[in-house]
């Protein structure tokens, strides 16, 4: 790990700059600068804007003796893949802490280069930049480019309040519901209006009694996005934005089934058309690949990282992401890590706590644990079948439509 020493100071700037600068998704172009640009710097070979302006992807290694690149590996080695993310949250910046997310996923990816370029390891290691994690899907992008085909496994790791090596993180689907009625004014002729707020309301109404019969893991969240123009209007259009959450997609089909009857009552109660929106890239639920989580597990506290056992903590959704998406590909895994504050994510004392020195030294620290159990896995062929039957154990059972 003499590397990580040695560009201890430069990972600690490249974070602080993307914290001090909070760029929203595919806007992030000064991260996407400075990132690749470190790449670039330290031997990998990195191709720009991939599949997006602001995405990226960067190679160090080989696996196959037809094309050997500088410290390359040798036909059967294995590829590697560590996942960085770089977007802000509107309003209050890195407040999911993804410059620590770039962090701990550089420190990784040079230290497994550095251990292929002495060749103690043999193999290929890539770094996918992911731009807009939030809600815009990047990986899965990358999944339907085939980006992921011929890796064997891919790594990444997410701030957090404690240090958890196969988090809950449930399938999300997202959508707009638009009800479409008749304006008229609403003193004088109010009887010739159809009033599209009045479904929006029903609508708010019905979800939040319905959420009273749904298992613990169905979550529903939604928001007023449009609600009218004047009171004296009855209002003929309102959009309300919805974010459907659940343990597998098995349960997501399952609530999807039971809003869909409480989006359309609303309509039906009021005389109001109603249409839907789907955002186009839902996110699966994680998948954790146990023989990755474990190695990650013993490899951490080797690092001085201590993992949460409280049973109530470990059954606490963390929220959903596309790496859900890329674990029902390849045997992945994303572990949480304390950045040594009780302040919740998506909070402005989180966004505070992502700019410290300590969440500097937690985020270097996982990204050694990650090398570390990416290199194990590289250097056995025996850790490589567990790994793989593992995979297909675990999402056997999986509906994997959506990727």
């Amino acid at each position: 790990m003499e590397i990580i020493v040695e560009k201890m100071e430069e990972l600690r700037q490249i974070s602080k700059e993307i914290w001090k600068n909070p760029e929203l998704g595919y806007e992030e172009k000064y991260a996407h600068k400075i990132i690749t640009d470190f790449l670039k710097n330290n031997g990998f070979h990195v191709e720009e804007s991939y599949l997006h302006p602001t995405g990226f992807r960067a190679s160090f290694g080989t696996t196959s003796t037809n094309h050997r690149e500088s410290g390359g590996g040798d036909k059967g080695s294995s590829h590697a893949c560590v996942m960085v993310e770089y977007d802000a949250l509107p309003e209050i910046g890195h407040a999911s802490g993804r410059n620590l997310v770039t962090e701990s996923g550089l420190a990784a990816a040079i230290v497994i280069k550095s251990s292929i370029e002495r060749g103690e390891t043999k193999g290929k290691v890539s770094v996918l930049g992911c731009p807009g994690h939030e809600g815009n899907g990047g990986k899965v992008d990358a999944i339907k480019k085939k980006f992921f085909e011929d890796i064997d496994f891919a790594v990444s790791a997410q701030p957090y309040t404690s240090d958890i090596s196969t988090p809950l993180m449930l399938t999300i689907m997202r959508l707009c519901v638009t009800y479409k009625g008749k304006q008229a004014h609403a003193s004088a002729h109010p009887w010739e209006g159809r009033n599209a707020l009045d479904a929006a309301v029903l609508c708010y109404n019905n979800i939040s009694v319905l959420r009273q019969q749904l298992k613990p893991l169905m979550q529903i969240h939604g928001i007023i996005t449009k609600g009218g123009v004047k009171p004296n209007i009855i209002p003929g259009e309102t959009e309300m934005e919805f974010y459907l959450r659940a343990k597998d997609h098995v349960d997501m089909a399952v609530l999807q089934q039971r809003a869909n009857g409480a989006f359309v009552a609303a309509a039906k109660a009021t005389g109001c058309e109603i249409e839907f929106n789907f955002q186009e890239k839902p996110y699966s639920n994680l998948t954790s690949n146990p023989t990755l989580a474990k190695l990650y597990e013993k490899n951490a506290e080797k690092y001085g990282i201590s993992f949460t056992r409280n049973c109530e903590e470990l059954q606490i959704p963390v929220g959903s992401t596309d790496v859900g998406n890329v674990s029902h590909v390849i045997p992945t895994i994303l572990p949480t890590f304390s950045i040594g504050t009780s302040a919740r994510n998506h909070t402005e004392a989180f966004a505070e706590a992502a700019g410290s020195d300590a969440a500097h030294e937690c985020a270097v620290n996982v990204g050694k644990a990650l090398a570390a159990t990416a290199i194990d896995v590289m250097s056995d062929k025996n850790l490589q079948m567990q790994m793989k039957e593992d995979f297909t154990s675990v999402n056997s059972a999986s509906m994997t439509a959506w990727h």
